[in-house]
């Protein structure tokens, strides 16, 4: 593999330009390292070089984390942090010349540079707080002395990159190159020569620390969200930066390690590393998906615009296409379009649009009442939750020939509904959550006889929407359906037993829930369970008095005004007392810990069933779809690798335990013992 090009030589204007080169991913790990630093000392022993630029090839710098500088660890090889102070510390002045990204580990080698050059093109951040860590290699101590504290601070908390033209405005780049960068880092680096470059080493600056009253006041703010964010690299980070304004460099930077060392292991930052990576497999995977041909997409059509329907429709709109919503009454006709309207209004009022460009992307909605016009559209969409055969059969017969029908649907399983059409293999399940706009996963369910070109389309429009995608393998229900359920089942068990209501869905949140189990019910609606048995399903019994959620104002909670949180009823408390009279059961304290043991532990037994029956391919797809499709927060991990966490033997028993008095919950899959026989865990499985 070739490390470092060859052009490390001091050309006619005494300047030696050395090249990055790690391709493809451009990380600095051991072996780079080494071959920088050889480099770096020969153009320093060079008589005749008076300058040296740090370039990176083909268009980027150079990227990574902590994590690949410690990658692959060779006898020998400079620790980054050591590499940057050796730089820092030339008597040479150093330019990094940055094309592309410079990310991470090349934002610090960057910063240890004592000039930066770069085009409008490059971008430049500290991405490790997206994965649990800190910079460690002196990033935390040299950025603020170069941009100042408090943009220092919104540059490492956020994550986000910032492009040539900010990172000049910031000071980041101390010049914005038009044309060559290279060339233009070798005029800086001449400069310095001349001038000199003492004051520019960046460990050692002061001269943008500006405000210190100020900057304290700024942490004790960051501070306060950080605490509230219950991550605990946020926290970790503000302490670095603080300590690059108030303590040496060395002290400081001895800090930021001890803080990368103990992130590094946390439960939090292996969570998010475990996302990180599954979402990049998946964006991998997907790439092989498309060489099946979709059918042309151009129309698509929505059976209603209920519940996310409405959401489904702007985010049609938003990508491109021409949309129709069709209802059978011109009551809910109107109620769907006026919240498509109402969503523009507020683009508009917000300043995100144009008037201009509402006009436009409205006249690509057609509001129609009766289905007939859907015979033209390329896909039809039901929204769900339900639908039923009788109006899949009468669409069927509207539909033209080689349109898809892409259900959402949860009542009734995709091979069902294919049977009563005459086109069983266009007929696929495309499953979307609830807050659409932030739950960015789609959810592609086929059915026995659903056909390649039919999933290809439906793939193609999910991505067209700009949707990460799982496709699940056939079966009655998919993997959020089945996980929700397992949630519900367990959440229920948990009430039954003595626990309140508003209890469990704190304890739920606190994990990481977007919503309580109950609260999450109530926002769909409660729904009559068909038989009634003795398993507790608190949803169904609530249905039977009336209790429809929010639909009705009154659920778990009652509702007393539109849109905001429900509030705790003591008529329900008293039904839940009534029910456990019924059943003869003692209530009795339930910890918060023993309802998320629980809740989790359902949740990864239905994951486990799924990764049995080949519903799922592989835990990673489990975990996405809690965390893209029912909005669980990063830092969980998802369910399957919370499993790992918690340990697969208190999971698997557990199991056993919840399973032995609900038929609602299965016992543990044989996979449990496996593993566990095995020493491993989930993650063992791949993904």
């Amino acid at each position: 593999m070739k490390e470092l090009a060859d052009n490390a030589d001091s050309t006619p204007d005494k300047v030696t330009v050395v090249t990055i080169s790690n391709p493809p991913t451009r990380a600095l790990v051991p072996r780079v390292r080494s071959a920088l630093k050889q480099k770096l000392r020969t153009a320093l022993d060079d008589g005749d070089c008076r300058a040296i630029v740090i370039a990176g090839e083909a268009g980027t710098f150079a990227i990574g984390t902590g994590l690949d500088a410690i990658a692959d660890s060779e006898d020998g090889a400079p620790d980054l942090g050591d590499l940057c102070d050796f730089i820092e510390d030339m008597d040479k002045p150093v330019v990094a010349a940055i094309t592309g990204p410079a990310l991470g580990n090349g934002l610090e080698l960057a910063l240890a540079a004592h000039s930066r050059v770069g085009g409008a093109d490059v971008k430049l951040g500290a991405p490790e707080i997206t994965i649990g860590l800190v910079p460690g290699a002196g990033g935390t101590q040299r950025l603020p002395k170069v941009i100042g504290g408090l943009a220092a601070l919104r540059l490492l908390l956020s994550g986000r990159a910032v492009n040539g033209k900010s990172a000049a405005k910031i000071g980041l780049l101390d010049a914005l190159a038009e044309g060559n960068v290279i060339e233009a880092a070798k005029v800086q680096a001449l400069k310095l020569a001349e001038s000199g470059f003492a004051s520019l080493r960046s460990s050692k600056r002061r001269d943008r620390l500006g405000d210190g009253g100020a900057f304290l006041e700024a942490v004790a703010e960051h501070r306060r969200v950080a605490e509230a964010s219950a991550l605990d690299a946020p926290l970790r980070m503000i302490e670095c930066v603080e300590a690059a304004l108030l303590l040496p460099y060395d002290v400081g930077r001895g800090l930021e390690m001890s803080a990368f060392e103990d992130l590094v292991v946390s439960d939090h930052s292996q969570a998010l590393r475990h996302v990180f990576g599954a979402e990049r497999r998946l964006i991998a995977a997907s790439r092989s998906e498309g060489r099946v041909p979709s059918r042309p997409l151009n129309v698509v059509g929505l059976v209603g615009a209920r519940g996310i329907g409405s959401e489904i429709a702007v985010a049609c709109l938003d990508a491109g296409f021409s949309v129709t919503v069709a209802e059978r009454s011109d009551e809910a006709l109107e109620s769907g379009v006026t919240r498509i309207i109402e969503h523009y209004d507020a683009m508009l009022a917000a300043g995100k649009m144009r008037e201009d460009q509402v006009e436009s992307t409205l006249d690509r909605l057609n509001a129609v009442c009766g289905f007939r016009t859907l015979a033209n559209v390329d896909v039809v969409i039901d929204p769900g939750p339900t639908i039923s055969k009788s109006l899949v059969s009468e669409l069927d017969g509207v539909m033209k020939a080689g349109a898809v029908f892409a259900t959402g649907t949860e009542a009734v399983d995709v091979a069902t509904l294919a049977a009563v059409t005459r086109r069983p293999s266009d007929v696929v399940g495309f499953r979307m959550y609830s807050g659409f706009r932030q739950n960015r996963l789609a959810e592609i369910i086929p059915g026995e006889a659903t056909g390649t070109r039919a999933l290809a389309t439906a793939r193609a429009l999910a991505r067209k929407l700009d949707r990460m995608v799982v496709t699940t393998g056939p079966g009655p229900a998919g993997i959020g359906q089945r996980i929700a359920e397992a949630l519900h089942a367990a959440a229920d068990i948990c009430v039954e037993e003595g626990a309140r209501i508003a209890q469990v869905d704190a304890a739920l949140q606190d994990w990481g829930l977007p919503l309580g189990s109950f609260a999450w019910r109530d926002s769909v609606g409660l729904v009559r369970s068909r038989r009634r048995t003795d398993d507790a399903d608190l949803a169904a019994l609530l249905a039977e008095t009336g209790r429809m959620g929010r639909v009705n104002g009154k659920g778990f909670y009652l509702y007393r005004q539109r849109g905001r949180k429900g509030v705790e009823d003591p008529d329900v408390e008293a039904l839940m007392d009534a029910e456990r009279r019924r059943k003869g059961v003692n209530a009795r304290q339930v910890s918060d810990g023993d309802i998320r043991m629980r809740c989790v532990s359902a949740m990864a037994g239905a994951g486990a069933h799924m990764l049995a029956d080949g519903t799922a391919s592989t835990p990673s797809d489990i975990d996405l779809v809690a965390i893209h499709g029912l909005g669980f927060a990063r830092r969980t991990g998802g369910v399957m690798f919370a499993a790992d966490l918690m340990g697969l033997v208190s999971v698997r028993d557990m199991l056993m335990a919840l399973s032995r008095d609900n038929a609602r919950l299965s016992p543990p899959s044989p996979i449990f013992q496996d593993l566990i026989r095995a020493e491993k865990g989930f993650a063992a499985l791949g993904g």
